[in-house]
């Protein structure tokens, strides 16, 4: 048994949770496994508070009660998510007999946070920028005096290339690993899609970001509206966040478009996907991609844009890629399964078997495990 402390940049809540769901997955898997798990997050609190989720407790606090907390216990490894400049000032003053495994997932990288600058509204680019400066500079320091009981953990190989668009050759095999994040197939089970399914399409997003493109998947439908080929076709749109209104208000009065204003949970959204075959999904910047993955392991088919985090996991023969930033080519990728229901049968078939394969749980806990015990134990 290892003592894992998972420190977290965010996790859910009852009334939050998108906040790094993938991350309390972990956190069930690895107690599933034998180990002693516990989980603590940044905060002001100088004594710590918890919430409880899905029976895991989640701990906040400041660095002093981080520092009271790991002395306590005594973890023989902490699991960072989300990790920078405010979880480094958590994670360097701890004795620096314990290791730490820290992964970056998107906005940890500064490529990433500055493409996803570049496409925010322009109230919100300069504030963006400037917290770039910050991060680069955290980074310059931290790769300038590489601490050896640190290893940072890469979700993709097109995240390693984002990093090096700053940190050039001061970034080494030495200094990561690459494991994609884990997709819980018990949760998003297969069952075999029916050619019918291909014509109910769904879309689970976060609306705060113009990375997510939600945007192009409304021209597409638009695009698709009146067309007698795509007359069978269903969309249900379930989502929330700043942009949510703003974003979907042309497709009101769509007698073909339920649109939803909520949250769901892990167990809802894999009830949604039994009720769907297509999984519109575009993007226009991505590490991995855990919400297509999910939809993927429930046997839907994702419609989404080939850049190049979804390049490395999905192809032709498992998903409808459209070239990026084209919502005209999205539409004719739905109508095209609409058209050739083998194709989508095939698709299907191949995108939940393609997850089993390469990223589901049973594959990438027991290698994330043996990263976390190798650091651990030696």
């Amino acid at each position: 048994m290892t003592r894992i402390l998972v420190l977290t940049r965010s996790y859910p809540a009852a009334g939050d949770l998108y906040k790094y769901p993938f991350v309390h997955r972990r956190v069930v898997a690895y107690s599933a496994a034998g180990h002693d798990v516990r989980v603590f997050r940044p905060g002001e609190n100088g004594q710590p508070m918890s919430h409880e989720f899905d029976s895991v407790t989640c701990w906040t606090g400041n660095p002093a009660a981080l520092q009271a907390f790991v002395e306590d216990w005594r973890p023989d490894v902490v699991a960072a998510h989300g990790f920078s400049e405010g979880l480094w000032d958590l994670l360097e003053p701890l004795s620096p007999s314990i290791p730490i495994r820290a992964w970056l997932h998107g906005s940890e990288i500064p490529d990433f946070m500055r493409q996803k600058a570049l496409v925010a509204p322009a109230s919100e680019r300069a504030k963006a920028l400037e917290q770039l400066k910050a991060r680069c500079a955290f980074w310059n320091r931290l790769l300038g005096d590489f601490p050896s009981r640190l290893k940072l953990v890469f979700v993709s190989k097109t995240s390693i290339e984002l990093a090096r668009t700053d940190w050039g050759g001061k970034l080494t095999p030495d200094h990561y690993s690459v494991v994609p994040n884990p997709i819980d197939t018990d949760l998003f089970a297969y069952r075999a899609k029916s050619a019918e399914d291909r014509f109910n399409v769904l879309l689970i997003r976060p609306f705060d970001s113009q990375t997510y493109a939600n945007d192009l998947a409304v021209d597409a439908i638009l695009k698709l509206a009146g067309r007698p080929d795509a007359e069978k076709l269903r969309f249900t749109i379930i989502g929330d966040g700043p942009l949510f209104d703003e974003t979907v208000g042309p497709l009101a009065g769509l007698p073909n478009v339920s649109v939803s204003r909520r949250f769901l949970t892990q167990e809802e959204i894999a009830d949604e996907h039994g009720r769907h075959g297509l999984f519109l999904v575009p993007t226009r910047l991505d590490t991995q991609g855990v919400s297509r993955d999910e939809a993927m392991a429930s046997g839907l088919v994702p419609v989404t844009n080939a850049i190049p985090a979804v390049l490395e996991f999905a192809d032709e023969s498992c998903a409808a890629l459209a070239p990026p930033g084209d919502s005209d080519a999205l539409a004719q990728a739905m109508l095209e399964m609409v058209r050739k229901p083998g194709l989508f049968l095939e698709r299907s078939k191949a995108a939940a078997e393609r997850i089993r394969s390469e990223r589901s749980s049973a594959v990438i806990i027991p290698r994330e495990l043996e990263l976390l015990e190798e650091a651990a134990h030696g």
